[in-house]
């Protein structure tokens, strides 16, 4: 089993909606490129990618095959 580490980051106090959005998918790409690197998500295509549902899909069949073989990729 494979350890991942992130580091911790400090509170950050957002000023508007938009500032907590882009924080929001900034840490959602880095987490999905963690876990499935082939994703190759970033912030600045990040509604694209998911757009057709194909990530969703890759990483929703990542969790059911974990838990049907009893493992985590988390």
């Amino acid at each position: 089993m494979n350890t991942v580490l992130l580091e911790s980051r400090p509170y950050r106090p957002f000023k508007s909606s938009e500032e907590y959005l882009y924080a929001m998918r900034e840490d959602l790409a880095e987490w999905l490129n963690t876990m499935y690197p082939d994703l190759r998500i970033n912030v600045e295509n990040f509604m694209d990618r998911l757009d057709t549902g194909v990530a969703l899909c890759k990483v929703s069949c990542g969790f059911l095959l974990a838990k049907w073989d009893g493992k985590t990729r988390w």
